[in-house]
């Protein structure tokens, strides 16, 4: 057996027999790998929208009516959005059939140089038009790498660790960095929030080519996915898992995109949006960020607890609670905010950043990458995340911002609006998407119709299902659910 080193950062061109145990250590070091390019990545990506909400409406939209200026830059910011799902189609496709690791590391690449770029790119006053048409620019690149994370970080934990018992508190550790990210990006918004929206903003994006570096450095040296070497080696990779992956899997997607959603709303609602919502109140940016940075805590505590709550009480159950909780302290959460009741809004924002972000953080790595079978594991799980942001941080903020505007005394009462509004559209996909607790990752390869060994087929990834004899009986909804859950 190989030593956890060789296991770990590389060993033979075919990799470890996908049934070989994997031990935790091995599996330890592949979730600090994946954490640490992930906070990279969020922090980054956080700083932007931090930015978005505070700095840019002066910087790139000068002239311009404060509420019209912040709608133009939440646009800019959700230019990256779209960006997303190319990113998950392009790196889906090479991580499918190139391999993990090597999307693993281009990503993380392109999103520290972009994210420093922005950085230094000169104002309205300095370029004129040209200033903020090169900011969307730069945003649409960033999304496009940021869109291959998810798809990596997913596929390689779940893989590396399909025959452990604990499987989904491994997975759920694909999105531990993006709490940790936004810990970093609140803690440098808190040092900078005197100049934030002047320098400080600058000097936060420019941090980010340091810090890339290590995580660039492990990510390197990660060895390929057991269960893709296998399937490659036997030359079982599809042609265009991109493409073939929405022919085979479309109705999996479109629901754990429903699902997703409702957490990149809250997300982007109570992380970012919230910053103009609670200025706009009258508390200070200093105070908000303390606020936002606590409540951090309880994204992190969510993502390390949804695994086991996942295996406790089942993957739907869980999703059921978490969303429902959040959105009735959507309510109470922004009236603490216009009456500015500093120690209830903290608590709130702390339990609707657990409930709503932290535990369907830690679930959705978990739902996608046990939905798709290996050969369209990276593409499938990218993509339904990532119109699942779309969905949810695109439209959300830009769209309160326009129906707010700065009257949030008046008009406060959207914000528990739009949280019922996603909570009935997650709540549907919840009631529909296939609960897999009791599911073993190798049987997705089996009920695909291409068990890893069997040459029969075609390689575009569409033969039809073969159903194994243990999940004959265990459909619990239109995707062939277990029973439960």
């Amino acid at each position: 057996m190989k030593s956890d080193r060789q296991a770990m950062f590389g060993g033979t061109s075919d990799g470890p027999p996908a049934h070989e145990a994997v031990t935790s250590r091995v599996l330890a070091l592949l979730a600090f790998s994946a954490t640490a390019g992930v906070l990279v990545e969020f922090y980054d990506f956080f700083i932007y929208g931090y930015a978005a909400a505070s700095a840019f409406p002066a910087v790139f939209f000068p002239g311009l009516p404060a509420t019209e200026a912040l709608v133009f830059s939440y646009l800019a910011f959700g230019a990256g959005f779209p960006a997303r799902v190319l990113g998950a189609f392009i790196f889906g496709h090479y991580g499918d059939t190139v391999g993990r690791k090597y999307s693993f590391v281009i990503n993380i690449l392109v999103v520290g140089l972009v994210t420093f770029a922005t950085g230094i790119l000169p104002g309205y006053a300095t370029l004129g038009i040209a200033a903020p048409v090169l900011l969307v620019v730069l945003r649409i690149v960033q999304g496009i790498g940021l869109g291959g994370e998810f798809g990596g970080a997913s596929s390689l934990l779940a893989e590396f660790g399909a025959q452990r018992k604990v499987r989904a508190f491994w997975v759920s550790l694909a999105n531990l960095g993006i709490p940790l990210g936004a810990m970093a990006a609140s803690g440098v918004l808190l040092v900078f929030s005197r100049t934030f929206a002047t320098t400080g903003w600058r000097i936060a994006m420019m941090l980010s080519a340091v810090i890339v570096i290590p995580a660039l450095l492990a990510r390197y040296r990660l060895a390929e996915s057991p269960l893709f070497e296998r399937i490659r080696h036997a030359e079982q990779t599809a042609r265009t898992p991109s493409l073939a992956v929405f022919k085979r899997y479309s109705a999996p997607i479109v629901l754990l995109a429903l699902v997703s959603a409702f957490q990149q709303m809250d997300g982007y609602v109570s992380g970012t949006y919230i910053i103009s919502f609670m200025r706009f109140a009258g508390i200070p940016l200093g105070v908000t960020a303390v606020i936002i940075l606590l409540s951090r805590i309880g994204d992190v505590l969510g993502v390390v607890l949804s695994g086991p709550f996942a295996d406790l009480f089942r993957r739907r159950t869980v999703a059921y609670a978490a969303i429902g909780l959040t959105t009735l302290l959507s309510y109470p959460f922004a009236l603490a905010i216009i009456h500015k009741n500093i120690p209830l809004v903290m608590l709130l924002q702390f339990l609707i950043t657990f409930f709503g972000i932290g535990l369907m953080h830690g679930l959705a790595p978990i739902l996608t990458s046990e939905s798709f079978p290996t050969r369209f594991r990276y593409s499938g799980t990218g993509l339904s995340y990532n119109f699942s942001a779309i969905l949810g941080g695109m439209i959300a903020p830009p769209v309160l911002a326009g129906l707010i505007g700065s009257d949030v005394i008046g008009r406060w009462y959207y914000v528990p609006v739009v949280y019922v509004i996603y909570c009935a559209a997650a709540m549907t996909g919840v009631r529909f998407v296939r609960e897999t607790r009791d599911l073993r990752i190798d049987d997705l390869d089996e009920q695909e119709g291409r068990p890893p060994g069997d040459p029969r087929g075609s390689r575009d990834g569409l033969v039809p299902p073969v159903v194994s004899p243990r999940a004959v009986g265990q459909s619990g909804g239109p995707l062939g659910g277990t029973r439960g859950g």
